[in-house]
């Protein structure tokens, strides 16, 4: 049975308000008395009533955050340290799984708000203004990662187009005028929120509209493999295959060394994000890189700000940089 301050206090033969005063190391109370309450609260278990005490305080000192999945590896990561942050600063996190499902993602919300969170943070599938809208009016502060909502809702991750168009020069720069770019997600536009994907194509057109001789094929099938084995097969010279993540680049890799493919002697790969497990490809994997780490330790660090009542900017961008491999 859950023990009470109301019990703690008859036994010790004193007031609730004193036995108060102990438990939360308040001035006017004697040294004896508070201790005599410690140990009496000690020896029976007590634990103070958390939800009573977040009604008082009109906190409660947890946060939710809403990811596709957590197969990604980048995904994990940046959960990972976004818990450890919100950890570090008192805070208790709720993740959940959208699935790329927008009417799951928008109950996880609502469920989310219903339990009273602080504030969420959340890589949305979802878009469009009445989505904005329903964010804005949320009664908890939001940040979103990974794809964005609106300029008026707060932004943390790394410029995608600049990343991308980046990518592009340097595969250009090692003497490729053949470009295989993959991005599967690029088929879904106008039906999810696809925020980075079209922010990576809009980098590819940018190189491409620079870069005059520079031939690109881009596949948005679901069943990417074949269709960049067949873009191959229609490429005059040696192409480099890019691909938006490294997920894909892995499997493009996999499928050439199948097919006696080699890399880069007859097609150059290269991924985007730097995944940890690239250390066991080979050869290794030419890539983008950026700090996972640092997107979810701000994404955490930022909501509680705004929790806290403080203003945070509308974008925030993680540097990036390109890792050049054996793969290009």
């Amino acid at each position: 049975m859950k023990v009470t301050s109301k019990q703690i206090a008859e036994i010790c033969g004193v007031t609730r308000g004193t036995v108060d005063r102990a438990l939360h190391n308040r001035p006017g109370i004697h040294a004896a008395t508070r201790d005599k309450i410690l140990k009496v609260a000690a020896e029976l278990g007590y634990r103070p009533h958390f939800l009573a005490q977040s009604l008082v305080k009109g906190r409660t000192k947890t946060l939710g955050v809403i990811l596709f999945d957590i197969h990604n590896r980048i995904f994990a990561q940046l959960y990972h340290s976004f818990e450890a942050e919100a950890r570090r600063r008192g805070y208790v996190v709720y993740l959940v799984l959208s699935n790329k499902d927008k009417e799951l993602e928008i109950q996880y919300i609502n469920s989310l708000l219903d339990r009273q969170v602080d504030g969420i943070a959340i890589t949305p599938v979802n878009f469009g203004a009445e989505f904005a809208s329903l964010l804005a009016k949320a009664q908890a502060p939001v940040v979103t990662f990974g794809n964005r909502v609106s300029a008026d809702i707060p932004f943390v991750w790394i410029d995608d187009r600049q990343a991308i168009a980046e990518s592009v020069r340097h595969i250009y720069a090692k003497g490729y005028r053949s470009l295989i770019y993959v991005s599967p997600p690029l088929r879904l536009k106008g039906k999810q929120n696809i925020g980075t994907p079209e922010q990576r194509h809009l980098g590819l057109l940018d190189a491409c509209g620079e870069l005059g001789d520079l031939r690109a094929t881009v596949v948005t099938d679901r069943d990417f493999v074949p269709a960049v084995v067949r873009a191959l097969e229609e490429t005059e010279g040696k192409p480099a295959v890019l691909c938006s993540s490294d997920v894909y680049a892995l499997e493009i890799v996999r499928e050439f060394k199948q097919r006696n493919i080699r890399v880069p002697g007859q097609a150059g790969v290269m991924g985007f994000d730097n995944i940890d497990t690239l250390q066991y490809v080979d050869p290794p994997l030419a890539t983008v890189d950026y700090n996972v780490d640092e997107i979810g330790r701000l994404a955490a660090e930022l909501l509680i700000r705004r929790i806290e009542g403080q203003v945070i900017p509308p974008r925030t961008n993680v540097p990036h940089r390109i890792v050049d491999r054996e793969s290009l």
